[in-house]
């Protein structure tokens, strides 16, 4: 079918009026909305795009008189508009406006919706067959390695790349057929002989990183309760999937996990020019989660990622220095083009001011930079004279209004000190932190570390984006770290009891069965998962513990603490409760462990004193674990209280605390543990299934990232 155009005949004495026929598509859209979180509700959208969520706009569905749970609308997509014109991509979401009058969204729990079709003027739309991430990473990093043998130009390369990011079928099927050949030269000619003529795609973004969640996690928990290599991970993963052409550049530790790295393989090796000396550095490259990735590995003397440990070290500052030249020397030596850099913490910080003073006038003119800004806390601090290591003039940064921070005392009597967190915050194109509040709240002395004068100034470019959820590892439906009979989902939570049983069997404590208990209510468990540190409330998860256990509820710990004091009260804790009904300790990191945890428990305490996204609370929720939180960072913003009616009740997810005081924690602990005996029905019929419903996914935050990555680009 087609539409009109209006467009006027040139060199006529009157203006002709002729109709121009552009070809376009239609999806058919059907929602079934029976057993999904719309289907009480009383109109339906869809929130349908394409081509990596471009040209996005809200279909309004129509109800079907035969069956009322169909929801059915047109969606039309013109040929002019696709990225590439024999492939679409189209994604959707569902919101409804339920009879309460607020609205829901349905969005396939955090997966959206996303329709692959091949497109031919005589055939129409035509469903490809399912390509996985893992085969167009892997062609990438066939590409590149062709360009460097020269069977393939810079911009053939380039043009092939653009085809696989857009997820070009004829290109793919190349690639399968061509990925055993012995013959190079054949296959880059077989690959070749697939391009066409393709639009440049929306954004090219590198990550890079220190962190990357499964090769190099750090914190022994912090996998579990969320950290930065989560969010590369994560955050890469949501951008692939629609279409954006998404790398990860990160060191490569010898104690990285190899395992989880598919096809690793020397790229190139290249000079890095570090403190006046040429420093030979190897790329390596290899698909990690579907990803393609490339490490960067120092040749000894430096050796400056073969220590054993990813941090720790007393010239940590000086080893992500050079890993932030090192990256930026490996895209001029890729000539690679990149949209947007997004940096991370102060690891990467350093590639903003390297951009802006170096690299641009050596050809890096294309990318634009963002910082994220995950835990303040740690900003990178040292001597101003080592910024000349990394080819910065010292004299010139170390400005108050620049990189010195004078907020504190220096390493050296009588000196302040630079940080790298500042440079990047400086010099980025855009700052970003982990949630909308801690971006309010770092802007205050107790929250800021220093860094509050700094972001003030830089306010107009700095914001809060809320962190997800990977909500494939992270789904009691299909988890296969819990027992298999217990799986369980939002509309069907039975499985939560014996996901609660099964834990209490494997931990050597009784479990009461509701059935046989007095009022038909057994006993609450209370679960801590969690970092123990004062950053995390430690004082208040002390009191809070020991008031769950004096209200007769069940508590499990599963936490690691750096501090040796902290460590040894734990220990004797620990000790005190082993082999009792009541409570278990556990002081190590057990991933396997933490999944049962989250699906077991009722009530997740989460006393942070500050918090700046906080996942924990998030993977609660989607378990159906009632989280009790003090209201800070992204736990103010993800946690609404169950009494707080100036937010939807579907919202409605928690029990909120205000302060760092004993009595605000028991008081909010007492609401949760009164509300689970006094209101069971309430508590297992509506709380449980609301919590795991809500969307607490990439896919929103994703869609955010894209947005500023093309507001820097313009």
């Amino acid at each position: 079918m087609g539409s009109d155009m209006l467009v006027d005949a040139v060199g006529s004495s009157q203006a002709l009026s002729v109709l121009v026929q552009q070809p376009v598509y239609q999806v058919v859209v059907q929602y079934k909305s029976a057993g999904r979180p719309l289907h009480d509700a009383q109109r339906v959208w869809a929130h349908v795009g394409h081509s990596g969520w471009q040209f996005t706009e809200d279909l309004e569905l129509f109800r079907s008189p035969q069956d009322p749970s169909c929801w059915t609308g047109i969606y039309r997509l013109q040929a002019c508009r696709l990225a590439n014109p024999s492939h679409v991509e189209v994604q959707m979401v569902f919101k409804g406006q339920m009879p309460q009058g607020h609205q829901q969204w349905d969005n396939n729990d955090g997966n959206n919706w996303q329709v692959v079709a091949e497109l031919s003027h005589h055939e129409g739309m035509t469903m490809p067959p399912e390509v996985s991430r893992s085969s167009i990473s892997g062609l990438l990093l066939l590409l590149q390695a062709f360009k460097l043998q020269g069977l393939l130009t810079g911009q053939q390369e380039e043009l092939l790349r653009i085809l696989a990011c857009q997820h070009d079928t004829r290109l793919l099927k190349a690639y399968e057929t061509v990925r055993g050949w012995a013959d190079d030269a054949a296959a880059a000619g077989m690959l070749l002989s697939q391009t066409m003529y393709a639009n440049r795609p929306g954004v090219h973004v590198v990550h890079v990183a220190s962190e990357m969640v499964p090769i190099a996690k750090v914190g022994g928990l912090g996998d579990v309760v969320g950290g930065l290599g989560d969010v590369v991970t994560s955050l890469a993963k949501a951008h692939q999937a629609s279409g954006t052409l998404v790398e990860v550049i990160m060191p490569k530790y010898d104690c990285a996990n190899y395992s989880a790295i598919d096809r690793l393989r020397r790229l190139t090796s290249f000079p890095v020019l570090w403190d006046g000396e040429e420093i030979t550095t190897h790329a390596w490259c290899g698909v990690v989660e579907g990803l393609p990735v490339y490490l960067l590995e120092a040749e000894q003397p430096a050796a400056f990622f073969w220590r054993g440990q990813f941090y720790g070290e007393a010239d940590d500052c000086e080893r992500y220095m050079f890993f932030s030249r090192a990256a930026l020397e490996f895209l001029l030596v890729m000539d690679r083009q990149p949209d947007v850099l997004h940096l991370h913490d102060w690891q990467s910080a350093l590639v903003a001011p390297l951009l802006q003073h170096e690299y641009r006038a050596r050809g890096l003119t294309r990318p634009r930079s963002l910082l994220t800004i995950h835990n303040i806390a740690f900003q990178g601090w040292m001597s101003p004279d080592m910024l000349a290591k990394a080819g910065l003039q010292p004299e010139a940064l170390a400005q108050p209004h620049l990189m010195l921070d004078d907020s504190r005392p220096g390493f050296w009597h009588g000196r302040h000190d630079v940080s790298l967190m500042r440079g990047g915050v400086v010099f980025a194109d855009k700052v970003t932190t982990v949630s909308p509040t801690y971006a309010q709240e770092v802007y205050k002395p107790e929250f800021g570390f220093g860094m509050q004068a700094v972001l003030g100034r830089h306010s107009h470019k700095f914001s809060g984006v809320l962190n997800g959820i990977d909500q494939h590892m992270w789904s009691p439906s299909d988890d296969p770290l819990l027992p298999p009979w217990g799986h369980y989902s939002a509309n069907d939570t039975r499985g939560k009891a014996v996901c609660k049983a099964a834990l209490l069997g494997e931990l050597g404590m009784p479990h009461t069965d509701p059935a046989t208990a007095e009022g038909g209510v057994g006993r609450p468990l209370v679960v801590i998962i969690s970092r123990l540190t004062q950053q995390k409330g430690l004082p208040l998860m002390l009191h809070g513990m020991q008031v769950a256990l004096s209200r007769g509820a069940q508590l499990i710990v599963l936490g690691s603490a750096s501090e040796p004091e902290v460590a040894k009260q734990f220990e004797a804790l620990q000790a005190a409760y082993h082999g009792g009904p009541d409570a278990r300790i556990i002081l190590r990191y057990d991933e396997g462990l933490a999944h049962r945890i989250y699906a077991a428990g009722d009530v997740i305490l989460i006393p942070s004193f500050f918090e700046p996204c906080g996942l924990t609370q998030l993977i609660a929720l989607r378990y159906g674990t009632i989280p009790v939180v003090n209201a800070t960072g992204g736990l103010a913003d993800t946690v609404r209280d169950v009494s707080n009616e100036s937010v939807p009740e579907v919202e409605r997810n928690g029990f909120v605390f205000y302060g760092r005081e004993h009595a605000d924690v028991e008081g909010a602990l007492h609401r949760a543990l009164d509300a689970y005996q006094h209101g069971q029905q309430w508590w297992r019929e509506q709380l449980v299934p609301r919590a795991m419903r809500q969307d607490w996914s990439w896919s929103r935050s994703a869609h955010t990232y894209l947005d500023i990555y093309r507001s820097i680009m313009q």
